[in-house]
Parts: C-alpha cells; sequence; structure tokens
C-alpha cells in the first residue's frame, strides 16, 4: 500500500483554519488587508491573545505555535501572521506627546497576496467556465 504523505494533512488543514477562525485571525487580517493599522490595544486583537493564552495548548497541537503567558497581543499576532508567511511593518509617530507604534501587513506582502488572490479567482472562474461549456456541449448532443 502506497502511503500518501499529504492525506494526513487534509483533516489538520481544516482544523489549522477552524483554530484561526476561532481565534479571530481571520477579522483582524481582513481588516489589515484592508489597510487598517493597529497598535495592539484594539478589541479584536486583545481577544485573539487572550484566546490563544487559554487555549495554548490547542493552539500548540493544532497550529504548532507555542504562546507564552507574557508575551505581548501584537506579538502573539506576529507569530500568526509569520505562520502564514506575513510581517508587518510599524511606525511611530508622536502623539499627544508619547510615541505610539502603529503596525500594518508588510505592503510587499499584501502585494504578493492580492496577486495570489486573483490567480487563484480566475482558475476557479476558469474551471467553471470550462465546466458550463463542457456540460452546454453534453446536452446539445
Amino acid at each position: 500500500m502506497i502511503a500518501w504523505p499529504f492525506a494526513r494533512s487534509w483533516s489538520n488543514h481544516s482544523t489549522a483554519w477552524l483554530m484561526r477562525h476561532r481565534l479571530g485571525l481571520r477579522a483582524v487580517l481582513m481588516s489589515m488587508m484592508a489597510g487598517v493599522e493597529i497598535k495592539g490595544d484594539e478589541p479584536m486583537i486583545q481577544a485573539l491573545a487572550e484566546f490563544s493564552k487559554r487555549n495554548a495548548s490547542h493552539v500548540k497541537g493544532i497550529l504548532n505555535l507555542t504562546i507564552p503567558l507574557l508575551e505581548s497581543p501584537v506579538w502573539i499576532l506576529g507569530q500568526f501572521l509569520w505562520q502564514l508567511g506575513l510581517s508587518t511593518e510599524s511606525r511611530r509617530p508622536l502623539l499627544d506627546g508619547q510615541r505610539v507604534r502603529y503596525y500594518r501587513l508588510n505592503t510587499q506582502d499584501v502585494e504578493f497576496i492580492q496577486n495570489v488572490l486573483d490567480y487563484r479567482q480566475r482558475q476557479r472562474q476558469d474551471r467553471e467556465r470550462k465546466r458550463y461549456e463542457e456540460q452546454q456541449g453534453s446536452n446539445a448532443i
């Protein structure tokens, strides 16, 4: 019997994305992909960090990420982004006499991701168009 090295990963792949969704990572990514900058004190980021810390053993088991309990929410978010091949850029403007760090997705990463997503969308549309044309061709016979 031939062992398929990727067969086992399909269920884990689904589980990994479910875990990311439960963490709230999808919502964070959607806003960051839209260009929103974060400071780390946003409720969405805080909730992601707290859920990650409460479920650190599950995060380790499913996503293979160790979540130290003393790390900041931005550090934790950075680990999830790193796992997805993303990184952040930051700036530190002077705000009310204090320096505040704002994070956004790396613009090159966003551009690359957008190109990949556009390519995948075109591929899906092409497959659907071919499937439709084949169906129309078989119905005409």
